[in-house]
């Protein structure tokens, strides 16, 4: 835009001393371009080429008496303040609106006070509180929040960041009621103060059957180790005793018997396959129900679970077991265990590995384990839409302990088991 900026002749005296270089600003515009032009001290006119992005604008000059700096602000035009205040006004009816009608609970909190500013339907007809009963009163008061701590560090989280996504929120509605939700937040000006913007998603049922479901997990988790405990128990005193017995009857029948050198050898073989279903059978107990993790503990337990594997499939398993809590909870520790038995298992069974890497570790809240093998690999997409029962029961057990699972796996480059698993101990032993 080419702007011709008539200075008049009464231009104060102290303007004659700014020399032959003026600098332009134009006040009051952001988007406008400070510019140099030239002049001199009997110049009434000054010709600059300015720069306006919001479209064409007269600017009145302003000339203050000790300044270095020409200062220019835009005159506007009538109309176009008008229009600017009709969307400005517009906006804020959509805003209204939008708020209202929203399905998620919506509240505005005024920061500096922590007082409900404004509420919106959704708000009253969830938590049963109306909006006589809650605008202009602190939030702290109302009674919502069943953690208080939760709702203090929520607020302090938001002051220091400025917003707020996805953090679970339990509260209890006027009646009583469990209210949970994921909150959201944002830091706004309403009404020319600060204010927290807050969006709370209902998921009070979805929670409530997730809890139902993982209630029912838990059941069957406890009957499937009571039950293999049980079964452990009789093949261990029962069938292990009685095939111990009758190798030792029978081996003492080899001894007695006047046997041909044929018959001698073939009895022999019979006492070793007798021996060596004893021993099937001890493994097979000990697999149901780990007497060494109930005794002894994880560390124990996993170790002497890998060296068991190598003995018998004769794949190299590599044990790392480092800065675990000297006492972690019972349910924690046979979710690890039959995670690990599992994934073992599977290494036997599917991935002709040569080698077994198995890293439990501890952190100051968490626990990370990790099985990996140099295996064949599967496609781990299509394993999930069709995943068995061993699979499944990895992923249940850790879903039990609050934790995390994932398994990796591409063809060629074997496969990866890792879970992450919190816990409330924390001293360690290494």
């Amino acid at each position: 835009m080419r702007c011709d900026l008539q200075v008049s002749n009464d231009v104060p005296e102290c303007a004659s001393k700014l020399g032959p270089r003026l600098s332009i600003d134009m006040i009051g515009d952001p988007n406008a371009l400070d510019e140099e032009c030239s002049t001199s001290p009997t110049m009434n006119r000054i010709n600059s080429t300015l720069s306006h992005r919001g479209g064409t604008a007269p600017y009145r000059i302003h000339i203050t008496g000790a300044a270095d700096r020409i200062a220019f602000t835009p005159s506007r035009d009538p109309a176009e303040a008008m229009d600017e205040a009709s969307a400005l006004h517009q906006a804020q009816d959509n805003f209204a609106a939008v708020f209202s009608a929203n399905p998620s609970v919506l509240c505005i909190i005024q920061l500096s006070s922590l007082v409900y500013r404004e509420i919106n339907d959704s708000y009253e007809r969830r938590t049963g509180y109306s909006r006589s009963e809650v605008l202009g009163k602190p939030c702290i008061g109302v009674g919502l929040w069943s953690d208080l701590d939760d709702r203090d560090q929520v607020f302090e989280k938001l002051m220091l960041e400025g917003s707020l996504h996805g953090h679970q929120g339990n509260f209890r509605t006027k009646a009583g009621e469990p209210f949970i939700t994921l909150l959201s937040a944002q830091i706004i000006e309403f009404d020319n103060e600060l204010c927290a913007l807050v969006v709370a998603e209902d998921i009070t049922k979805h929670r409530q059957a997730e809890e139902a479901r993982m209630a029912l997990i838990q059941r069957l988790v406890n009957t499937q180790e009571v039950e293999r405990t049980r079964v452990a128990r009789e093949l261990h005193d029962s069938i292990g005793q009685s095939l111990a017995l009758f190798g030792m009857e029978l081996e003492a029948a080899r001894l007695t018997l006047k046997l041909t050198p044929d018959g001698d050898e073939k009895m022999k073989h019979f006492c070793v396959k007798i021996k060596n279903l004893g021993h099937a059978v001890g493994t097979l107990s000990h697999q149901l129900h780990s007497s060494e993790l109930e005794l002894l503990g994880l560390v124990v337990a996993i170790k002497g679970l890998c060296r068991e594997f190598t003995e018998r499939y004769n794949i190299r398993v590599d044990c790392v077991c480092s800065d675990l809590p000297d006492k972690l909870d019972a349910d924690v520790s046979l979710g690890l265990f039959r995670v690990v038995q599992e994934a073992l298992h599977n290494v036997a069974k599917h991935s002709q590995a040569k080698k077994v890497a198995v890293e439990i570790r501890g952190a100051p809240d968490s626990v990370y384990l990790n099985v990996s093998d140099d295996g064949i690999g599967f496609v781990a997409k299509k394993a999930a839409g069709t995943r068995g029962l061993g699979l499944t029961s990895m992923h249940e057990r850790i879903f039990l302990i609050r934790g995390e699972l994932t398994i990796t796996s591409t063809p060629g480059t074997g496969t990866r088991v890792e879970a992450n698993v919190p816990h409330r101990q924390h001293q360690t032993s290494r």
